[in-house]
């Protein structure tokens, strides 16, 4: 193969997968405003809600960790394939982690959407750290199952 077809196709890749990637992390901040209460984007921009922030940096981490692997394995692919491949992995992701949210939720006494975003204290709810290790666990073990 030439460089420049060398060069072309890897373009394409890398802007497919970019722009998956992207919508991918769209989608998961989405989902995961739907199971907060409240909008999750005001939260985390207009009031600097540090537990919001929290969550979505470690729910954003974890689907990254997970797409990262998923493009990773999809290389010998044609690029349709591995967007397909990457894309299932993603949404995979996605409902995991808010499986795991709502699982939580059930699990734990109170309305964990409206403990998570409580900011008495110092400003972070340790249901926050704990739903954002589990988050970043959940990328990982998809990312491991590759």
């Amino acid at each position: 193969m030439e460089p420049l077809e060398t060069f072309r196709s890897s373009l394409a890749d890398v802007t497919s997968y970019g722009l998956l990637s992207v919508g991918l992390l769209i989608v998961g901040f989405a989902a995961l405003d739907l199971i907060t209460p409240g909008s999750l984007r005001t939260k985390v921009w207009a009031e600097q809600n540090r537990s919001a922030v929290v969550l979505a940096v470690a729910q954003a981490s974890g689907l990254a960790i997970a797409l990262a692997a998923a493009i990773g394995a999809s290389t010998g692919f044609d690029l349709w394939q591995g967007i397909l491949f990457a894309l299932g992995y993603g949404v995979a992701t996605i409902a995991l982690m808010m499986f795991s949210f709502v699982l939580i939720d059930w699990l734990t006494p109170g309305r964990l959407g409206a403990v998570l975003l409580d900011e008495s204290g110092d400003g972070y709810s340790r249901a926050a750290w704990l739903n954002a290790v589990v988050f970043v666990a959940i990328g990982l073990f998809v990312a491991a199952a590759l």
